[in-house]
């Protein structure tokens, strides 16, 4: 029986500092933390982020603390790559997807998840020829009328308020009832 050995080997300052490499200042990598972050969350916007600490020490690599609201993420550099980052929500190993799943269910009201899937909303989907992608269409229809579906009247007014302002009236009225 063969035995093999692993352990996490995290990216390190000095790992940045070798001759000919024009990227990698601390600077460098807390930006590309931030970008990074800002993708898992569920909306592009640093207005999420109340905190940064750069955490990094030269034995366990290059780690960085993100505070969101009661939550924390830590992010830990994976690789030379840009964007490839390992990612800790409360103390728990995650990837960007869980991440923006619990930011959703925890921080944002149902009206705001609402709009913010509403505009992938597809009013002319009965008009598509492939087959995959009608049904594609089909379901996430589906999902968003659903959604819809569990809003209460007060938040039904003002979502359709908001969908007026970005569509055609007539469609919204025609699927949002």
């Amino acid at each position: 029986m063969k035995y093999v050995k692993t352990f996490e080997a995290y990216q390190t300052y000095s790992d940045y500092q070798k001759k000919g490499k024009t990227w990698g200042t601390p600077e460098d990598l807390k930006a590309d933390a931030i970008l990074t972050l800002k993708r898992a969350l569920p909306t592009f916007d640093e207005k999420w982020i109340d905190k940064v600490e750069d955490q990094s020490d030269d034995t366990k690599g290059i780690k960085f603390e993100f505070k969101i609201g009661r939550d924390l993420v830590h992010m830990y550099k994976v690789n030379n790559w840009r964007g490839q980052w390992e990612f800790y929500l409360n103390k728990k190993k995650s990837d960007a997807s869980q991440i923006k799943d619990y930011l959703e269910k925890a921080h944002m009201s149902k009206l705001d998840v609402f709009l913010k899937y509403a505009a992938g909303f597809d009013y002319y989907y009965e008009y598509i020829d492939s087959g995959a992608q009608y049904q594609a269409a089909q379901a996430n229809n589906a999902a968003i009328l659903k959604m819809w579906a569990e809003l209460n009247t007060s938040d039904r007014n003002k979502a359709k308020k908001e969908l007026y302002k970005k569509g055609d009236r007539e469609k919204v009225d025609l699927h949002f009832k």
